[in-house]
């Protein structure tokens, strides 16, 4: 009670407190804010998709464990949306639009277009081992290092495919996602 004699009490205010407070801790509110993030930044991935670079050529690929070719247009088919589950993707629901790499996916290679990539000769070192001159291949950890004679042969520049989608959508997909969530969080309100 106030000085001046004048008393209001809040029928059912406690209530309402701890449903807001159980609102908080629903396991469904997580799943359903990622739908909407999803939803919102599919303008991302449409015009992602669209400024990926396609090659002319399938290029192969081939490794200590795999050897297979990339098809034209690989880059393109793999850019979609990426649930975060590390760092602050734990506690917030977070989306990443990018080229994926997992499942029927071979978006591994994004980040080199997307940025750029050194290249480097793959050469021969003579050995001598005793006194017999063998042949072996220098290994990448080599290479890198700068180990041997024109190691770095150039430089592959980016495309910046990804930074320019976001800037083209980065406006409409902020306010259509704030509005969204807004909005959710109001019929989540009125459901209590």
């Amino acid at each position: 009670m106030s000085s001046d004699g004048f008393h209001i009490d809040i029928k059912g205010f406690p209530e309402l407190k701890r449903k807001i407070q159980e609102l908080d801790k629903d396991p469904a509110k997580k799943t359903e804010i990622l739908g909407i993030l999803r939803a919102v930044a599919g303008s991302t991935v449409s015009k992602a998709k669209e400024l990926a670079p396609v090659s002319e050529k399938d290029h192969l690929v081939s490794g200590k464990r795999t050897r297979k070719m990339i098809r034209p247009g690989n880059l393109k088919r793999s850019i979609g949306t990426i649930t975060g589950k590390r760092g602050a993707a734990v506690e917030n629901p977070t989306i990443y639009v990018g080229p994926r790499a997992k499942g029927n996916f071979d978006g591994w290679y994004g980040a080199m277009v997307e940025a750029g990539h050194n290249v480097y000769r793959n050469s021969k070192k003579y050995v001598v081992y005793k006194r017999k001159k063998t042949k072996r291949t220098r290994n990448s950890l080599e290479r890198v290092r700068g180990k041997g004679v024109n190691s770095k042969v150039g430089f592959v520049p980016g495309w910046f495919y990804l930074k320019k989608a976001y800037a083209a959508t980065n406006g409409n997909v902020t306010a259509e996602s704030a509005s969204k969530v807004a909005r959710y969080i109001q019929r989540r309100i009125d459901r209590l």
